[in-house]
């Protein structure tokens, strides 16, 4: 009998799973773990995040047709395992920088980061976050930094977590983060170390 354990166990009865297909920066092209994938076309999809504020299908039309919330972007993806994991995320589309404390974090516990995930974004001149836009979560738009910012603490919000269901007139989110990245909760401390939940990088 052998015994079990992450080394031991059954024999494979199954085909062992293939490398992800990703893009590599530092080598070039497209890469399925040490083999590089010559004529590879990668695939396009259309993807529009959303801030938490609208959500469902009716919400993400509204947004469309006001022009709120996220803009629509290009996701380059090469396998279909990782599109999830390829979409942009909330501090890439929105334009905040991941701080030091979290980008640390991500390194230390996240144990699927890949050196892409850490890259901004692409800018495309006819976007409308392109010239250093940066989204603000309280007016729900891409707006160039201004002076005030700094003055008034609530003049714009790194990001928002409105409760479930919430509506449009619902302003005042669960939680929000100034242009310091420091979070305001309206949950009680007591909820625990992270009122109201852990926020979502």
């Amino acid at each position: 009998n052998r015994p079990w354990g992450s080394w031991h166990g059954h024999s494979r009865d199954a085909p062992r799973e293939y490398p992800y297909i990703e893009h590599n920066a530092q080598l070039g092209g497209w890469w399925q773990g040490p083999v590089r994938l010559r004529n590879f076309k990668p695939n396009l999809y259309f993807t529009r995040p959303h801030d938490g504020k609208r959500t469902g299908g009716f919400g993400r039309l509204k947004d469309a047709l006001t022009g709120e919330g996220p803009d629509v972007f290009v996701t380059i993806s090469g396998d279909k395992r990782t599109l999830m994991r390829d979409r942009p995320q909330k501090w890439q589309w929105s334009e905040w920088a991941l701080t030091r404390e979290e980008q640390d974090e991500g390194i230390e516990f996240d144990k699927d980061l890949r050196y892409q995930d850490l890259e901004p974004i692409i800018e495309t001149p006819w976007a409308q976050r392109s010239g250093w836009r940066k989204y603000n979560f309280r007016t729900r738009k891409f707006e160039h930094p201004r002076w005030s910012w700094w003055t008034d603490p609530d003049r714009v919000w790194r990001d928002a977590m409105w409760a479930p269901g919430t509506k449009r007139r619902d302003m005042r989110p669960l939680n929000k983060r100034d242009i310091y990245g420091q979070w305001e909760s309206q949950v009680p401390w007591q909820a625990g170390f992270w009122s109201g939940g852990r926020p979502r990088i």
